[in-house]
């Protein structure tokens, strides 16, 4: 059993991991958080990808941290809810999507196996959630288990920072 260390400081910093794997391809990620006035800052996400060749890097790159930010904005604020069946949600007015001043910056690697291409569209998207969940925990002491995760308890008066 781990004992409280009275008089030991938390470091400002910490990073979570997380990995997934689909479509054939397999992609980590290392989400970094900076502790800022006692809140979780996300400064920064690596995503490491073994997906093949590959053939178009700029492309590959691109749909990696597409992924990166759709995931971010959906663990941070996708919420859906239904009346009688249908979406209360519309549009973009009142459905909370990731702004652009929140995303980190993101480090993109790929592994070079020299097997054939493999999926890479859609594999970046899932572990984004679970490395910052897991970063924040690091960090905070505070598990995140639900997404959204700003609308959980553990999040309450929490600001991710003006620039994640």
């Amino acid at each position: 059993m781990l004992k409280k260390q009275v008089g030991v400081k938390r470091k400002t910093w910490a990073q979570g991991f997380s990995v997934y794997f689909s479509h054939r391809s397999y992609v980590a990620q290392v989400a970094e958080v900076e502790m800022i006035n006692g809140n979780p800052v996300l400064k920064k996400i690596y995503a490491a990808s073994d997906c093949g060749i590959v053939v178009n890097l700029s492309g590959a790159r691109q749909q990696v941290m597409g992924g990166i930010v759709d995931g971010l904005g959906h663990a941070l604020y996708g919420q859906l809810t239904f009346k009688e069946g249908a979406s209360e949600q519309r549009n973009f007015n009142n459905y909370r999507l990731i702004r652009y001043n929140e995303v980190p910056q993101v480090e993109v690697h790929f592994v070079d196996n020299g097997i054939d291409p493999t999926g890479l569209g859609e594999p970046a998207l899932p572990p984004t959630g679970g490395a910052v969940a897991n970063a924040i925990f690091k960090a905070t002491g505070k598990r995140l288990y639900n997404q959204p995760f700003t609308l959980q308890e553990e999040m309450k008066g929490v600001k991710l920072g003006q620039k994640m």
